[in-house]
């Protein structure tokens, strides 16, 4: 299966209309600076590769000013990341962050669904299955039809079940599965999803990763 960067799956998402922070990919640690100083604010430095963990393993740093992130950036690019060489990073404005929430859709291929799950969490930044063990209460599951998709009552419906009602997060529900359908992918996930402060809805990272057989559909 085909994973693709984090900025790139932040584009997809933007498309479906997820909203999703401030920010550009940087290759030198000067694009890196220039980027901070447009966004005017704290930054998040990411590196791009395919691996989870990022942040334990130095491949996410935070920077107060354009100097800071630019200092980031020259740390991260051309670093190993997990085995893996960064030679891009995320420059994206950092959030005030108030409560965190998980959104995925996953090919379940057991022979009692064979068809995507959306599955919902009021825990995001964590593994979902520790919390599913751990606080089963705080997930909420439904099967997708795959002919009939998924409406906005739907995600709204999947919200209820963990006590929930936001029309913002519903949205961003509709928006990753429709992202999900639209690129052919067999997992795709927001975590976490954030609710700012200022009461903003974003996507603060993603994964997604394609089916091998659509290649082809999306160069």
């Amino acid at each position: 299966m085909a994973r693709i960067y984090e900025y790139q799956g932040k584009q997809v998402l933007k498309t479906v209309g997820v909203p999703i922070p401030r920010g550009e990919v940087a290759t030198t640690s000067k694009q890196a600076r220039k980027i901070a100083e447009e966004i005017g604010r704290p930054v998040a430095v990411k590196a791009q590769v395919w691996a989870t963990g990022r942040f334990k393993a130095g491949g996410i740093q935070f920077a107060e000013t354009p100097e800071e992130a630019e200092r980031a950036a020259d740390k991260i690019l051309n670093s190993e990341i997990k085995g893996l060489s960064v030679e891009k990073v995320l420059v994206e404005e950092r959030l005030d962050v108030e409560k965190e929430f998980y959104i995925g859709v996953i090919v379940d291929n057991s022979y009692k669904v064979k068809a995507p799950v959306l599955v919902f969490c009021t825990e995001g930044g964590v593994d979902v299955e520790e919390v599913a063990s751990r606080n089963p209460e705080r997930i909420a599951k439904m099967v997708v039809d795959y002919l009939r998709g998924v409406e906005l009552s739907d995600a709204c419906s999947l919200l209820s079940k963990v006590n929930l009602n936001s029309d913002e997060i519903s949205k961003a529900v509709y928006g990753l599965y429709e992202a999900f359908k639209r690129y052919d992918a067999r997992v795709a996930e927001i975590n976490p999803l954030v609710l700012t402060k200022g009461g903003k809805v974003l996507a603060a990272d993603c994964r997604i990763t394609l089916d091998d057989n659509s290649i082809f559909r999306h160069p």
